[in-house]
């Protein structure tokens, strides 16, 4: 069951870097590269979206793990809205949805 999901995570991986990646690569080469990233640019926002979602919810869905994750989101968010520092929100992220995983066990 691990290696499935280190399978996943690797092509989901390399599938993200090759969409940032190919549009660097091939600029001005395709002969309508404004259609063509702009497939990519959104393409790409819905795979973060889709891991987002996947990551929030999981099957058999288990009422702890999804509040223990939104609230580390809520904090995410406070603190962004706080110090407008993206590192600092996702080291709180890290932080509390840690904490919430041990206070909940």
């Amino acid at each position: 069951m691990r290696g499935s999901y280190l399978v996943v995570i690797v092509i989901v991986a390399i599938g993200t870097y090759l969409m940032r990646f190919l549009p660097m690569r091939f600029k001005g080469t395709v002969g309508n590269i404004v259609k063509s990233s702009n497939f990519l640019k959104h393409s790409s926002t819905a795979i973060v979206s889709a891991l987002f979602l996947t990551s929030l919810v999981s099957f058999p869905t288990k009422l702890g793990e999804i509040l223990t994750s939104l609230l580390a989101l809520a904090l995410v968010f406070l603190s962004y809205r706080k110090w407008r520092n993206l590192g600092i929100s996702i080291m709180v992220g890290i932080v509390s949805h840690f904490s919430f995983n041990i206070l909940l066990r």
